[in-house]
C-alpha cells in the first residue's frame, strides 16, 4: 500500500499595477483556488505599495499573498502560476517593469534549491515588505528553512533598523565596485573596505578591526556611524552580528533595533556558465543563521540598481486597501 505524498505549506504572492488591478487579482486567486493541487487557500489582504525600480511612470502595485497546502512539487506549482499568468495576458518583459499580473512562489515547505526556472525560497523577498507584511496576515508562523525565523519576526526585524546590506561573496573588488557606485549613484551611505582581508587572517577578528576602524574614522570626522536613524546603507563586508542571533521580538528588540546592524547579509555569487545557480556545488552555498537576500550577478549596472531597489522594498509604505481577507470569493 502506497503512502500519501507529504503535504508541504506553500506561500505564493500576487501583485499587479497595469490594466484593471482588482478585477485581475481576484480571477488569479479565483483560478489558483479552483485547482485540485491548492488545499485550505487563505489569502491576504489586499495592499496597495509604490512601483519600485524599472521604468518611470508605472501605477501603484495591488499586492497580495496566498497560503495553501500541497502535495505537489514546487514545480508544479510554478507551471500552474505561469499558466495563470498566461491566461490572464501578462507579457514578459523587462525586469521591474509594469505587469498586469505577477505571481511567484515564496516558500514551499522545507525545500531549499530549485533549478534554472524555479530557486526556493524566493532569493530576494527576505527584502520586499511588500511580500512579507502581507504574509503577516495569513503566515506569520511560517519560516524559512535556511535560517529558521519566521516571516513575521523578519518582517519586525526590517521595521526595526535602517534599511540595510553586508556584502558577502563575489570578491573584494566587485563589493567595493558596488558600494562606489550606489554612493556615487544612488547617494547610498556605503562602507567598503580599503583592503582584501589577508591569507590566514582570522576572518572575526578582520571584521571586526574594519567595523572599529569605521566607527573611529566616523567619530574623527563628527559624523555618527549612520547619520540618522532612517538612513539607508550598505557595507563591502559582513560586520560582527549579535550572537545568539534573536529574531527582534520580546526582550532581544533593544538589541534588534541597534542602527549599526545590517537587516540582511546579502550574499552573492557571480555568474558564468560554471557557476550560475543551480550548479549543484554553488546551490545555496552555506551561510548561516543571519537573514539573508541571494544575488546572483553577471552585470554591475544590473546589480546596483537591483541592491539600491532592495533597499527601497525594505522600507516602501504597504497600505491595506480591502477590508477583510475575503476580496477574491
Amino acid at each position: 500500500m502506497s503512502s500519501k505524498p507529504p503535504r508541504a505549506q506553500c506561500l505564493v504572492s500576487f501583485g499587479s499595477n497595469l490594466g484593471d488591478r482588482d478585477t485581475v487579482i481576484t480571477e488569479a486567486a479565483r483560478k489558483l483556488t479552483a485547482s485540485p493541487m491548492v488545499n485550505d487557500f487563505a489569502a491576504s489582504r489586499l495592499f496597495e505599495t509604490p512601483p519600485i525600480g524599472g521604468p518611470t511612470g508605472q501605477e501603484p502595485f495591488l499586492n497580495a499573498v496566498g497560503a495553501f497546502e500541497t502535495t505537489h512539487s514546487a514545480r508544479d506549482i510554478l507551471s500552474l502560476l505561469q499558466s495563470i499568468e498566461n491566461e490572464l495576458g501578462r507579457q514578459r518583459r523587462r525586469r521591474w517593469d509594469a505587469r498586469s499580473i505577477d505571481l511567484d512562489v515564496v516558500l514551499h515547505g522545507n525545500l531549499v534549491g530549485g533549478s534554472a526556472a524555479l530557486i526556493v525560497p524566493h532569493p530576494r523577498y527576505t527584502a520586499r515588505q511588500f511580500v512579507l507584511q502581507p504574509a503577516c496576515d495569513v503566515a506569520a508562523h511560517y519560516r524559512d528553512p535556511r535560517f529558521g525565523w519566521s516571516l513575521g519576526e523578519l518582517s519586525e526585524h526590517l521595521s526595526a533598523g535602517n534599511a540595510s546590506l553586508a556584502l558577502v561573496g563575489a570578491d573584494d573588488s566587485i563589493r567595493q565596485q558596488l558600494c562606489e557606485r550606489l554612493s556615487a549613484e544612488h547617494g547610498i551611505r556605503t562602507f567598503a573596505a580599503t583592503q582584501p582581508i589577508q591569507s590566514g587572517e582570522a576572518l572575526d577578528e578582520a571584521l571586526s578591526g574594519r567595523w572599529a576602524k569605521n566607527q573611529r574614522a566616523s567619530a574623527a570626522s563628527g559624523e555618527p556611524i549612520v547619520a540618522h536613524a532612517d538612513e539607508p546603507w550598505v557595507s563591502a563586508y559582513v560586520p560582527p552580528l549579535p550572537v545568539p542571533p534573536l529574531p527582534v521580538t520580546g526582550d532581544s528588540k533593544k538589541t534588534g533595533r541597534d542602527a549599526n546592524i545590517p537587516r540582511l547579509v546579502a550574499r552573492m555569487q557571480w555568474a558564468t556558465a560554471a557557476t550560475r545557480w543551480p550548479a549543484p556545488h554553488q546551490m545555496w552555498p552555506s551561510g548561516g543563521n543571519w537573514p539573508e537576500y541571494r544575488l546572483e550577478i553577471d552585470n554591475l549596472d544590473w546589480a546596483v540598481t537591483e541592491i539600491a531597489s532592495a533597499l527601497v522594498s525594505m522600507r516602501c509604505p504597504v497600505r491595506p486597501v480591502s477590508e477583510d481577507r475575503h476580496w477574491w470569493r
